[in-house]
């Protein structure tokens, strides 16, 4: 493998974890702002929680939509070709959520683990498959490279 090659495996792992620490703060922040309206509608305005579930669902995946495509994946994006990723989005979010309900049934009433745990472990899961596919297909671009194959991002 030449030195070319092995310095732009390296920029592109650099990139992909980097992309990777800014989607956990994206998903950690929206996991909080989830939370945080769940539990004000429940506890403080009275909201029956499957409305309040729905409510912190819903903002937090249009904070997690954008927070992901400006700053983690930096992408830019306009128009149908937005609207395609937002339905991809949409896709990859509710797929997650299915996984995520799967994996902690499955650990908690199957295996016997601690519903908390569980919910650890699946979203851990989750986190991951869902970057995946984020990453590859949701806000997938074609990165441009200069004539020495350095990629311009």
């Amino acid at each position: 493998m030449n030195l070319k090659k092995i310095i732009l495996s390296q920029l592109e792992r650099y990139l992909m974890m980097r992309q990777l620490i800014k989607f956990a703060i994206v998903g950690g922040s929206a996991a909080a702002i989830n939370f945080i309206i769940y539990y004000s509608l429940t506890k403080h305005f009275s909201f029956w929680y499957v409305y309040s579930s729905a409510a912190g669902f819903t903002i937090s995946a249009i904070f997690n939509f954008t927070s992901n495509k400006f700053w983690t994946f930096r992408n830019k994006a306009a128009g149908k070709h937005a609207l395609r990723q937002v339905a991809k989005f949409a896709i990859v979010m509710i797929s997650g959520l299915v996984i995520n309900m799967v994996i902690i049934y499955f650990l908690t009433d199957m295996v016997g683990i601690d519903w908390r745990w569980s919910w650890l472990l699946a979203n851990g899961v989750v986190t991951f498959w869902s970057f995946g596919f984020n990453r590859f297909w949701t806000f997938r671009h074609i990165i441009a490279t200069d004539s020495n194959g350095l990629s311009s991002e």
